[in-house]
């Protein structure tokens, strides 16, 4: 008889979804963090069977002789590179986490071992001996055997007493502690107390306390008696070496200062964040901002930590920046978007570097900051003779906004370089002075690239001028010479989009039924 799979089934789609995700994008994407809220939402149903094992094929999953999802490829993949790893089984057990899925991917792909300790609840098998279960001790709970007491030496042969020998009381028996169990390698080290005390919380629970009651306390004398208790914490959790533990504290800590007016209790605050985070921690923290494998929770504290801590971590962002995969460099642009004006004044210094990558990466956080008072800066960069920090320049512009930056950008739009004619055509969009929607106009009787058509198209879309409607439907109809492409037509098609009248909803109409799939796409989405 045949066993019901639909909630392994549901549960392993969602799976196979977010795998095929966090291959394309960062663990900090909506579309990924969208997954794995799939993944918690079928994770009941599954924990409801119990302890599932399943087998692992070179094409995929097999569970009490039936095939799993035959034809869904993500989790044949998943199965094939677990399969090329010699995995031949994996055990789930209740309670197991979507994050400790990502770490089966992580297993899948080669970057975490099959014994690492984020596993969690997955047992991984591998084939090399059946009954070897990596991290079984961690998934059942198995305490390791207690080391054998040292055996009593042989009695030593005595005289017969002339007169019987008097009662012996038997000695108290000896406890000899069991070893304790090989560590293995985590994201967060394991804590380090020297004794078990049930009537204490640990530091890092403790310190988060402190923080959610400073943030409600309104009387100055509580406040001052919990930053007391969290500066004598303080040692604690730094020896706990859990930088997502000091990160939590630190992003705590500068949310209560928008609450609290006290110039005392905040420099209070800003003493006790500077002694969580000295030189070396702030260099973990902006280091993990930039790992892989960091949970969506922790990588949300570490933004925010490094945010606070601007003024000092801004120089070591744009030096991790350089060096990170580009898919994991959305982190470090939230983390100064959290600084605000804080990284302003290390910023200015990096953007007089001689090298053009550094130079370069300090444009585009200058405009992430936010702050008006960089607008000069980025305009005399945009004059710079390499062209990425021309562009970067525009596109921290871009960030800023505001009308005084459409005529500085202007120029720009007649760059050699196409990479900052389409930075050049964002930024004019962003000042949103309709004004502007002439030289645009202008500019598309010359433009031969596409990709700078399209960015022209869409900026007088966005800008929304009264001629924006006869200009974007002349670009979104078929023909022309020379003939416009799908890509430009969908182009003009999206800045019709943003067009609040009734005639460019009925062209997004007419051209949802079109012919051509790019531009019929754009259109049905545009709708939508």
């Amino acid at each position: 008889m045949a066993i019901d799979t639909g909630a392994v089934d549901r549960a392993l789609g969602a799976i196979g979804t977010t795998f095929r995700l966090t291959r394309l994008y960062p663990p900090s994407h909506p579309a990924v963090l969208e997954a794995m809220r799939q993944i918690s939402s079928c994770l009941p149903a599954l924990a409801a069977l119990g302890t599932v094992e399943w087998k692992i094929g070179a094409t995929g999953l097999h569970w009490h002789g039936q095939h799993l999802l035959p034809r869904n490829t993500q989790v044949a993949e998943i199965a094939g590179l677990l399969f090329a790893r010699g995995v031949r089984a994996i055990q789930i057990n209740p309670g197991v986490t979507a994050e400790q899925w990502l770490g089966l991917f992580g297993v899948a792909v080669g970057t975490v071992a099959p014994d690492d300790a984020i596993l969690g609840r997955i047992a991984v098998l591998l084939g090399r001996r059946a009954s070897q279960r990596l991290s079984a001790s961690r998934v059942l709970g198995e305490a390791p055997p207690a080391a054998a007491p040292p055996a009593a030496p042989p009695p030593q042969p005595s005289p017969a007493p002339p007169e019987p020998p008097p009662t012996v009381v038997p000695s108290a028996p000896v406890f000899v502690a069991a070893a304790p169990p090989p560590r293995s390698e985590t994201v967060a080290p394991a804590r380090q107390t020297g004794a078990f005390r049930p009537d204490v919380l640990p530091a890092d629970v403790e310190a988060r306390r402190a923080v959610i009651a400073l943030q409600a306390a309104s009387r100055p004398e509580d406040q001052r008696t919990i930053i007391e208790k969290l500066r004598r914490l303080t040692p604690d959790v730094i020896a706990l070496r859990d930088i997502g533990a000091v990160a939590e504290v630190v992003a705590g800590l500068d949310r209560s200062l928008s609450k609290i007016q006290d110039p005392e209790i905040q420099e209070a605050i800003g003493e006790v964040a500077g002694a969580l985070a000295d030189e070396a921690i702030v260099e973990r923290m902006v280091t993990r901002l930039g790992e892989p494998r960091v949970p969506p929770a922790e990588r949300a504290h570490l933004v925010n930590a490094v945010g606070a801590l601007g003024a000092v971590s801004a120089g070591l962002v744009v030096d991790a920046y350089l060096h990170v995969a580009p898919e994991l460099r959305e982190a470090y642009r939230a983390a100064v978007r959290a600084a605000g004006e804080r990284s302003i004044e290390l910023l200015q210094s990096r953007i007089a570097s001689k090298v053009p990558e550094v130079v370069a990466a300090a444009a585009e956080f200058l405009g992430l900051s936010g702050s008006p008072a960089v607008t000069e800066s980025l305009v005399g960069l945009t004059r710079h003779a390499d062209e990425r920090v021309r562009e970067a320049a525009l596109l921290g512009l871009a960030e800023l906004g505001g009308w005084e930056i459409a005529r500085p950008a202007m120029p720009a739009l007649k760059d050699e370089s196409v990479l900052v004619r389409t930075a050049a055509a964002r930024a004019i969009a962003a000042a949103g002075d309709v004004g502007a929607t002439t030289v645009l106009v202008r500019r598309l009787e010359q433009e031969k690239d596409e990709g700078v058509l399209a960015a022209l198209l869409k900026a007088i879309g966005q800008l929304g001028a009264k001629e924006a409607l006869e200009v974007l439907a002349k670009y979104a109809e078929p023909g022309g010479r020379p003939r416009r492409t799908p890509f430009v037509r969908a182009a003009a098609i999206e800045g019709l989009a943003r067009l609040d009248r009734m005639e460019a909803k009925a062209l997004l109409e007419l051209y949802a039924r079109d012919k051509e799939p790019t531009v019929k796409r754009a259109a049905e989405a545009s709708l939508r």
